[in-house]
């Protein structure tokens, strides 16, 4: 997996200086690039790529795409008009036919997103449940 930016120096006619319309208004974002080599016998399970790509601003956005060759590559353009519709981190699973999860890769950031629901009678409970706790030394209060 490898992610980059994308803007106008992607494109060859700004290294030979050729006449291109896309020049004028060239891509800026983020490119996710996912390459790979299965061998025969994972190949042959009908394998499909789940991608899920978490954004700056915590919206995630999910992508199945099929494998159809035992060797290839997916890319996936993000454009960046807004800095928080940058790529945070990414995890991308092979699943077969029958929803077996064969891999798993992941960015080193990435971690399950954890649902915080604003419920009081909880956070009571966590909170005296604490207090109730007998105090215990710390290296300051330790002469």
């Amino acid at each position: 997996m490898q992610q980059e930016w994308i803007d106008g120096k992607h494109l060859a006619s700004t290294h030979i200086d050729t006449p291109d319309p896309r020049r004028a208004h060239p891509p800026n974002g983020q490119k996710l690039l996912v390459k790979w080599d299965f061998p025969k016998s994972q190949f042959d399970r009908q394998l499909s790529l789940l991608i899920t790509v978490r954004l700056w601003d915590n919206s995630e956005q999910c992508f199945v795409r099929p494998v159809e060759r035992k060797r290839d590559f997916v890319d996936l353009y993000f454009p960046t008009e807004d800095k928080n519709l940058r790529i945070l981190t990414y995890k991308v699973e092979v699943v077969t036919k029958e929803k077996e999860v064969l891999e798993v890769w992941k960015h080193h950031f990435w971690t399950e997103l954890i649902d915080v629901k604003d419920n009081r009678s909880s956070a009571r409970k966590t909170s005296s449940s604490v207090s109730s706790q007998p105090r215990q030394a710390s290296v300051i209060d330790t002469p």
